[in-house]
């Protein structure tokens, strides 16, 4: 028994192709675009946010602040903590998240991938109150709380 090859070339273009006669090459006539195609897909899910991404990361995130005390400023915005936080948290792609203050009602974050937002308040108190003279950046104990929406003026 002759086995057929699995690739010939094409009568026109002279380009290799598969062989549709061989029986290995009509399984990879199917098999081909389903696993071009589950890659690409891969690779879109994994650079881009979902809605439930951001949701964990947000919550991941609020856990990370108020795990242990922040270097910060209570006179300077603290935007950078909460990308820092979301960075750690390991959920979604990383980057592509928008944090931005909304004075004292909070931080909004959202991504340009989902239409969802979410509302992060930090409360910073210092880790050694007695201290006589603060530093610009001192160690903070964190209270992150994070809700869906917008943040809006309390």
């Amino acid at each position: 028994m002759k086995t057929k090859p699995v690739f010939v070339r094409h009568e026109r273009t002279k380009q290799y192709v598969y062989n549709p006669r061989s029986r290995l090459g009509r399984a990879l006539i199917v098999l081909t675009p389903i696993v071009a195609s589950s890659v690409l897909y891969s690779l879109y899910s994994s650079w881009h946010w979902s809605e439930g991404e951001l949701r964990m990361a947000v919550h991941r995130a609020a856990d990370v602040l108020n795990a242990k005390p922040q270097y910060a400023s209570p006179e300077a915005p603290q935007d950078y903590l909460i990308r820092n936080a979301i960075e750690e948290s390991g959920t979604g792609p990383g980057h592509g998240v928008s944090v931005y203050g909304d004075g004292p009602a909070g931080y909004t974050i959202s991504t340009q991938d989902t239409d969802t937002k979410f509302c992060m308040r930090l409360l910073l108190t210092p880790v050694d109150p007695d201290k006589p003279f603060p530093a610009a950046l001192e160690r903070h104990h964190v209270i992150a709380t994070a809700t869906e929406g917008p943040c809006r003026r309390p």
